[in-house]
């Protein structure tokens, strides 16, 4: 087991990342066609196809502890995380296939069908994601490397992204162009995505082989799973008030980041008229952001702490936003400096936060003499979810108040002004409570190291009483 000491190598920090690759092209992919997918190929009316989509979501709420509390208690000769990530894999790229593809069912049969392989991808997704996000943690327990271990992984990450939400269309469309139908080019398409998120996930397998040693410590008995035991846990988690903070911290930030993301497109669209071709290019262009980003988020970190780099984050996108909402987002330079705002905050969260729940990991094990790394994490996915969904509401019914009519190409002034509110200051509402709770957080950079001084000299004293 890598001790805290000790600095990853390069190589060890991308046989890590690889697999994020993955994560970002199967979840993107999902999120950014599954509703084009039901409505306009497989034929499913808008509102049935949206309530699929519901069901997904809610059911990766439901399934992201579970998956958190086994991948903890689980022993094998491949680690407690790799196994699961390895026997995921072809259900997933199975998944990917079978939702993108279109049956010549009965209509009710179709929602039913589409419906069950909703819960299968992200049952899928859900037991691959878990066990390696919980994997970072396993890999150092040092404050600073963890930081550079979830920039390579957001570096990955980007990558996936911006590959999956660019080649999807583009893909369909060489297809269709050797006489390929529409329905078909789709399933070709998720099954080539399937195949690099696999491949992607493989990688790591292999590579962190010699990281996943946790599983080393446990029994060679197999350990007693029950549902009692697996609540149990959970609450004694949430008993954490590092944990609770972040897991706000988490609620509030998604919240107001769902609808920067899912707004902007209404904004793009109708506030200024852009058509597919520019709205691409503002896309590329913030995923690009995100990647410059990665080495100056990092260099931040190093340079305050964790804590305070995404503090100092937030607050300045804060100010942008309410800033750009008096401005007005009506000329190239204030569009490109909101991409990038957007995109930094966005590249910060993912690169940041996920190593700060690793750090929560080490308060867990003082508090209770226990290493949970999966459920942690698995409560910040649950949270994710939740986040999502309660964004996407919040938007929808902001926006049915103004009045805006999916069906017109022109919209009123009502509609317009809202659009125009939920891209900039409305966001800032919650991004403000999520700065507050992340302020409330505790574990910085010296209160860190020094609980790792006393879990060694605990570990030592255990140590020196067994002898």
């Amino acid at each position: 087991m890598v001790t805290s000491g000790k600095k990853l190598t390069f190589g060890a920090k991308c046989g890590y990342g690889c697999a994020a690759v993955g994560d970002a092209v199967a979840y993107t992919f999902i999120n950014t066609f599954i509703l084009f997918f039901l409505t306009t190929v497989a034929g499913l009316q808008p509102a049935v196809a949206g309530t699929i989509t519901a069901l997904g979501s809610i059911w990766d709420a439901l399934i992201n502890p579970v998956i958190g509390y086994l991948s903890d208690h689980s022993n094998s000769s491949m680690g407690r995380r790799r196994v699961y990530m390895l026997g995921f894999c072809l259900p997933l790229l199975a998944s990917m296939i079978l939702l993108y593809t279109t049956v010549e069912f009965t209509y009710s049969i179709r929602i039913l069908y589409y419906g069950f392989m909703v819960i299968a991808y992200w049952t899928s997704f859900t037991g691959f994601f878990v066990p390696f996000y919980a994997l970072g943690a396993e890999y150092t327990q040092d404050y600073e490397e963890r930081t550079g271990l979830r920039s390579f992984a957001s570096f990955f990450n980007t990558i996936g992204t911006c590959f999956s939400m660019a080649m999807p269309t583009i893909i369909v469309e060489f297809l269709e162009s050797l006489g390929m139908t529409t329905s078909a080019a789709w399933s070709v398409t998720a099954g080539i995505l399937g195949v690099i998120t696999v491949t992607s996930i493989i990688l790591t397998v292999v590579f962190s082989a010699s990281y996943d040693r946790r599983g080393e410590r446990l029994s060679s008995k197999t350990e007693r799973l029950s549902l009692i035991g697996m609540f149990r846990e959970y609450i004694q988690l949430l008993k954490l008030r590092p944990l609770v903070w972040l897991l706000l911290t988490s609620l509030f930030f998604l919240v107001a980041y769902a609808m920067f993301i899912a707004d902007f497109v209404y904004f793009l669209t109708y506030n200024l008229g852009f058509d597919g071709g520019k709205i691409s290019a503002v896309m590329l262009l913030r995923c690009l952001v995100c990647m410059v980003s990665i080495p100056l988020i990092d260099v931040l970190c190093r340079k305050t702490d964790k804590r305070s780099a995404m503090m100092i984050i937030m607050a300045a996108t804060g100010a942008c936003c309410i800033g750009l909402r008096f401005i007005t987002i009506d000329s190239l330079p204030a569009l490109i400096i909101y991409v990038c705002v957007v995109g930094v905050i966005g590249s910060a969260y993912w690169q940041v936060i996920p190593a700060m729940f690793y750090d929560v990991c080490e308060y867990d094990e003082y508090e209770t003499g226990q290493r949970r790394e999966g459920a942690i994490v698995s409560v910040q996915g649950l949270v994710e979810a939740a986040a999502t969904g309660i964004g996407a509401q919040i938007l929808g019914g902001i926006l049915q108040f103004a009045g805006f009519d999916g069906s017109g190409d022109v919209q009123g002034e009502l509609a317009l002004e809202w659009i125009y509110n939920c891209t900039t200051w409305v966001p800032v509402i919650f991004m403000a409570a999520s700065l507050f709770a992340l302020y409330k957080f505790p574990i910085t950079k010296k209160k860190f190291n020094e609980l790792k001084r006393k879990l060694e000299e605990r570990k030592n004293e255990d140590k020196r009483n067994e002898e």
